[in-house]
């Protein structure tokens, strides 16, 4: 029973509020054509991706040694796949 009574007081606040502004929002229109898209730029093939990770130290747990560990294995692999995925759509710098 309790729920009709804060949609109603809610329905009221939302009123209020609108009432204190003194105009609705301005409506935006949101399927306007978008602006140009910027060059696409190529992304280089990453050399050291547990840099980061390894310079924060061993995490505080029971075995941070291993958990680092872990932790730079799965960092690994997100490079691994984010670079498949730069391969695939052809966005990898080369050397040329």
């Amino acid at each position: 029973m309790n729920q009709p009574q804060q949609s109603k007081s809610r329905n009221s606040n939302q009123r209020r509020r609108q009432q204190q502004h003194g105009k609705k929002p301005h409506a935006i229109d949101v399927w306007r054509a978008g602006g140009e898209l910027p060059e696409v730029q190529r992304i280089p093939a990453p050399t050291d991706v547990g840099a980061l990770l390894r310079s924060l130290g061993d995490p505080p747990v029971g075995n941070g040694t291993a958990a680092g560990h872990y932790f730079n294995a799965v960092v690994e692999r997100a490079a691994a796949v984010a670079l498949a995925l730069a391969v695939s759509a052809d966005l990898l710098a080369t050397d040329d």
